[in-house]
């Protein structure tokens, strides 16, 4: 995919270095050298400009893109390049907005600019690092229906009352429902049945 990040601070260059590895065609915009200049060991068009400039957009080739995503420092600014981008190209955008007061309204700024995403990194780094600390032994979380779904990862520990038991006995022991869906064992993944048993160093996700 073609692919434009305007905001080359931290976010940006962690999204350009991902996407650029992952075989994408990225373009990356900033009115700073310094910040271009990071970008230079990574294969990375980078234009030095205004994100929210029509003209900037038409030089990073926003015509073609498939994605753009706006990460700068500023929310106002992030959006507006999200709403030229979206007229000048009608490609989907992805806009960093941090500002509580424009989060609790995303909803209605999504429908009236057209965004397809609004992201908040710092947002999600907290509810990830709650929901971590939620389940204490978890090595790994993945969230899922917008966030109403939690699913764990963990390894059972030497010692564990788990290890030994299958699943229809752990059940039966617990108070309150639960549902293994993963099992890693012997560098095999699969999806376990009541009658699988586990054992100390098996990965679950829970």
């Amino acid at each position: 995919m073609k692919i434009i990040i305007v905001g080359c601070g931290k976010v940006g260059y962690t999204l350009a270095e991902t996407l650029s590895a992952e075989g994408h065609a990225v373009s990356a915009i900033d009115n700073n050298d310094e910040v271009l200049s990071r970008l230079s060991s990574l294969d990375v068009i980078t234009i030095k400009g205004n994100g929210s400039s029509y003209r900037t957009l038409l030089d990073a080739g926003v015509k073609d893109c498939d994605i753009l995503i706006a990460v700068t420092n500023r929310d106002e600014v992030n959006m507006l390049c999200c709403l030229v981008a979206k007229k000048a190209g009608n490609c989907r955008t992805i806009a960093r907005v941090r500002n509580p007061e424009y989060y609790q309204e995303i909803d209605f700024i999504k429908d009236e600019l057209g965004l397809s995403l609004a992201i908040n990194p710092e947002l999600a780094a907290g509810n990830y690092t709650y929901h971590l600390i939620r389940c204490p032994s978890a090595i790994d979380l993945n969230t899922f229906a917008k966030g109403r779904v939690h699913m764990p990862s963990l390894v059972i520990p030497q010692g564990s009352p788990w290890d030994g038991k299958n699943l229809i006995q752990i059940s039966s022991e617990r108070s309150t429902p639960l549902l293994v869906a993963m099992v890693e064992s012997d560098q095999k993944v699969f999806i376990p049945d009541g009658r699988t048993v586990l054992h100390a160093g098996d990965r679950i996700s829970l």
